[in-house]
């Protein structure tokens, strides 16, 4: 075990860091320098080193920017189950915090004896306040006057600060996304309404697992995937969304998906494209939309002749009941009407589609529809 911690896991971590960040200083800088002499060479390449890593970080705070404008409203991540979310966001900014580490650990004592003392006794120690750059106490430098030292250690105080300034800036924004995510995180509602949103985003995956797999499969055994685990020692939906909000992975996350949404169809109450094409969640519009294509002749003209179902009055339902896809929609629409005895003949995809881009919210009949639909029960 290393004989300084300097692992980044948890946003109490990332706030005591930034604060000794803050605290860089010309004091602080030459008490460093005085402490551990270098020579012209050294601090010339550090000079440089630090300007170059500092152009760097600049690029990577536009990273972590944008990164930081979506992270809080996804559910599961790709890394959750590796990282915590203080080590994802600072991965985004690897330049940064590895020289960071750098230069504490630098200018940290290296005491072998206390090094071997501490490795016996399998301990670390925390590198950031046992560096004179960062938390530990230090004695005030005889000449603490710039201009007492020469213009490589001047010009190394200034690329050292540029370098803390702009470090110090994404460190903040982490804390910004990461007391984000706390809030988020104590807020249950906030949580569900994540996870909904999550298997609607994966519907697409979700769908093809629904038609290669069955509920045996080994896949959905709770020692086999964290997320079902959690689920199953949750007490509801509720607090396990609670719980695993950004505490999963995305691939264990679609799992748990599929396995509730073929349980939502073995139940018997929804069918496998009702919940696919829906959310599952929304049961009642669920059953208002199936209710309406049962009885889909009663909403026609009563002098209506043809033989066709009107591809404008399916044109009028696909715009109102916003299902995932138009076509596997139109599908569903002919497979649900037939079953329920429907004798007319259900126009093709292309015929509703054509009608629907051609439909408005004004339409006199789709104002006329979506009043009665929007009545049932």
């Amino acid at each position: 075990m290393p004989y300084y911690w300097s692992q980044i896991e948890t946003l109490e971590n990332l706030q005591y860091v930034a604060g000794l960040v803050d605290g860089f200083n010309q004091d602080r800088f030459l008490a460093a320098i005085m402490g551990k002499p270098l020579g012209k060479g050294k601090i010339v390449h550090m000079r440089n080193e630090l300007n170059e890593i500092t152009n760097k970080l600049e690029e990577e705070y536009l990273v972590l920017e944008e990164f930081g404008k979506t992270f809080n409203e996804k559910f599961a991540t790709r890394n959750n189950q590796y990282f915590s979310s203080a080590m994802t966001l600072l991965r985004k900014m690897r330049s940064g915090t590895s020289k960071m580490v750098e230069i504490y650990r630098q200018f940290a004592p290296q005491n072998k004896a206390a090094r071997r003392a501490a490795h016996a006794e399998n301990q670390t120690m925390d590198l950031y306040s046992h560096s004179t750059m960062g938390g530990q106490d230090y004695t005030l430098p005889m000449f603490n006057d710039m201009d007492a030292y020469t213009p490589e250690v001047g010009e190394l105080f200034e690329a050292m600060k540029r370098f803390m300034e702009h470090l110090s800036k994404s460190l903040k924004l982490c804390q910004v996304i990461l007391e984000e995510e706390e809030q988020i995180r104590q807020d249950p509602d906030a949580c569900l309404e994540r996870y909904h949103f999550f298997k609607d985003e994966h519907r697409g995956m979700i769908k093809e697992l629904l038609e290669a797999i069955s509920l045996d499969s080994s896949i959905f055994l709770a020692e086999n995937n964290p997320a079902i685990k959690m689920r199953k020692e949750s007490k509801d939906e509720k607090q396990f969304a609670e719980r695993g909000f950004h505490n999963l992975t995305e691939s264990a996350t679609v799992v748990l998906a599929s396995k509730e949404m073929i349980e939502e169809a073995k139940r018997g109450e929804f069918t496998a494209p009702e919940i696919w094409l829906f959310d599952a969640h929304e049961r009642s519009h669920i059953r208002r939309v199936r209710e309406i294509i049962r009885t889909f002749d009663t909403y026609l003209p009563e002098d209506y002749t043809r033989k066709t179902l009107p591809a404008k009055y399916i044109a009028c339902l696909l715009r109102w009941c916003k299902p995932r896809e138009d076509k596997a929609f139109v599908q569903y629409f002919k497979e649900t009407y037939e079953e329920a005895g429907g004798k007319l003949t259900v126009p093709k995809n292309p015929a509703v589609n054509q009608q629907k881009n051609e439909l408005t919210k004004s339409d006199s009949d789709y104002v006329r529809l979506v009043e009665k639909w929007e009545k049932i029960a």
